[in-house]
């Protein structure tokens, strides 16, 4: 059997939120491992940072011309900010761009599927969504999961087959979690290549 990758995503509000209409920051290297970072400003955003700097916490960045894409968080200083590695370069963001729970990758990939934890269970029956954004246009994107989360504190959900994802589509989860619960999100993904 082929190995799969983890992807882990946490927050404690929903699962998406808007930029900032302001400046990138380039903060340098950081953490001594000659990687770059930069700051992105999303007033309230509610992702968190990984415990230690090799269980690290993903983020999908959508919309900006310099730094979409899946990134991984150096750390959360406060709630209005995200550091992010990634090379500098100048850009304003737009209040449109935003920061996701999503997966996407250049090569072809299978989705195989995901678990979610709570702190605590959901009190509401708004829905969590796992949606697949086609590179290709709206008409090619397909709904792969959905739940309504009223009571649900555990998913563990598995496909019944891998399902095969083109290269450049992105796998969006989506949950307004109005409850405000800490949330950790792992998305098992394998390359098709």
């Amino acid at each position: 059997m082929t190995p799969y990758d983890t992807i882990k995503f946490s927050g404690a509000k929903k699962t998406y939120e808007a930029m900032d209409a302001s400046a990138v920051v380039d903060l340098g290297q950081m953490g001594g491992n000659e990687k770059y970072a930069v700051d992105i400003t999303a007033g309230a955003h509610g992702f968190l940072a990984g415990p230690t700097a090799d269980d690290f916490n993903c983020v999908y960045i959508l919309g900006t011309t310099y730094y979409d894409g899946l990134r991984r968080i150096h750390s959360v200083p406060d709630a209005n900010s995200i550091y992010v590695y990634a090379d500098y370069t100048a850009e304003t963001l737009a209040t449109g761009d935003t920061l996701r729970t999503a997966y996407v990758s250049s090569l072809p990939y299978e989705f195989l599927g995901f678990n979610l934890h709570l702190n605590t269970a959901c009190a509401t029956a708004e829905n969590l969504t796992i949606s697949l954004d086609s590179a290709k246009g709206s008409s090619f994107d397909v709904m792969l999961y959905i739940k309504a989360m009223n009571t649900v504190k555990d998913i563990h959900y598995m496909l019944p087959e891998p399902y095969p994802v083109d290269a450049n589509d992105v796998v969006d989860l989506t949950w307004a979690n109005a409850n405000s619960r800490i949330w950790t999100i792992k998305f098992f993904v394998r390359s098709r290549v």
